[in-house]
């Protein structure tokens, strides 16, 4: 088949787990023979067209249209403020890419990543091309303050798409509950790389110059947080949470990795929490690698998680975890708490700072505990979360639209 991606992010420019997930399924359903082209976002420093990986890569660099177009803009939308470029700019980029993708030989469908990706797709289902809106999350969930008109998008788009494919079972149910057909809706799970993300492959000469780097001492407990620095990813509650973990855990060092728009008040917090340090420059695949071995339990205190790759990086690491699972919640899908047969790790409403602080003391009360939990993490990624896997089952899906 050939398939055409619309995904504001493809390598080198990745911002987050969409970017992952698009870099990765495209090679794996490349390598099963699929015809893979991704429209994406670009730069001038980018070529505008090549093959990346056996993937067929169009970028193109949105021309600026503001003035002429936000008097059209309702109230809402205004308030975006310096956002409204990004917003006006991304429906440049629809534009163009639609415009490359007609100009290519027919494609059997077209997937929309997220709502960033819908106005191609739903334009070029209009010219006969078969769509699936892929979801990975929903402006309801991510935003304190909804934006009615990306609603509103998002829920065309799921009526205009022949198929709607969620990232996890929580998903699934919130689009179903804003009233998408269940029947038209496939759950397709991320996967993740355990070859490259594998404790075996970091050097322990590295971990031990990375603790010299931070400064801290080696019977010092590692509790690591990587993600956005923004309030979906419970961040606020993460912080309000370490008091009640140092009651217990007097040796505890959180370790917050990550950018975002908390990043000013995080660094306010610090003078208060003397055993929190913020890491805010970027870290590439192999730092990032480095960081997983160098902990001890990872934390990712999501209020809202439609999946969580990251969690699946922890786990291929053979690290357990401490997850936000209230609410839409794929962490929850992932990590397995201790009632299960082998748990990964703990399952917290991260809405409450005590009951997260409760899930991280639980974690680290039995050090041997902790190990085993770390191995049945490692052992459910590379059986339940392969990318090979991944690629079989959205191909199915694929097909079963074409």
């Amino acid at each position: 088949m050939r398939i055409a991606y619309f995904s504001t992010e493809y390598p080198p420019l990745i911002y987050g787990g969409l970017g992952v997930y698009v870099d990765n399924i495209s090679r794996n359903l490349a390598s099963l023979g699929q015809k893979i082209s991704v429209f994406s976002w670009g730069v001038e420093a980018l070529p505008r067209h090549e093959n990346f990986g056996g993937v067929e890569v169009f970028r193109e660099s949105p021309e600026a249209m503001k003035d002429g177009m936000e008097i059209f803009l309702s109230p809402e939308t205004l308030a975006w403020g310096e956002g409204l470029k990004y917003l006006l700019d991304l429906f440049s980029y629809n534009q163009l890419s639609l415009s490359d993708l007609m100009r290519e030989e027919p494609f059997n469908l077209v997937v929309a990543h997220d709502w960033l990706g819908l106005p191609g797709g739903m334009a070029a289902r209009s010219k006969g091309i078969p769509m699936i809106y892929h979801v990975h999350g929903l402006e309801l969930g991510r935003s304190e303050r909804p934006n009615p008109e990306l609603v509103a998008l998002e829920r065309k788009g799921a009526d205009v798409a022949d198929l709607v494919i969620t990232v996890s079972e929580a998903m699934k149910r919130e689009v179903v509950s804003l009233g998408v057909p269940a029947e038209k809706v496939r759950v397709c799970y991320h996967g993740v790389d355990t070859e490259f993300f594998d404790p075996k492959r970091v050097d322990p000469g590295a971990m031990e110059t990375l603790r010299k780097k931070y400064g801290y001492a080696k019977d010092d407990i590692i509790v690591l947080f990587v993600g956005r620095l923004e309030p979906v990813k419970g961040v606020r509650e993460l912080f309000s949470a370490m008091p009640h973990v140092l009651a217990e855990h007097a040796r505890v060092k959180l370790l917050v990795v990550g950018k975002g728009s908390l990043e000013t008040w995080a660094r306010g917090e610090l003078p208060e929490q003397s055993n929190i340090r913020l890491v805010t420059n970027f870290l590439d695949d192999e730092e990032k690698r480095l960081h997983y071995a160098f902990s001890d339990l990872c934390v990712f205190p999501s209020l809202y998680e439609p999946f969580g790759i990251v969690a699946l990086e922890a786990a291929a690491m053979g690290k357990p975890c401490v997850v936000g699972a209230a609410g839409t919640s794929g962490l929850a899908e992932i990590v397995q708490n201790p009632a299960t047969e082998k748990p990964t790790g703990v399952h917290v409403n991260a809405r409450d700072p005590k009951d997260l602080a409760w899930g991280i003391n639980l974690a680290l009360a039995d050090t041997e505990r902790l190990k085993t939990w770390g191995g049945n993490a490692r052992d459910r990624a590379i059986t339940e979360f392969s990318w090979q896997k991944a690629a079989a089952r959205t191909l199915e899906i694929y097909e079963e639209l074409a």
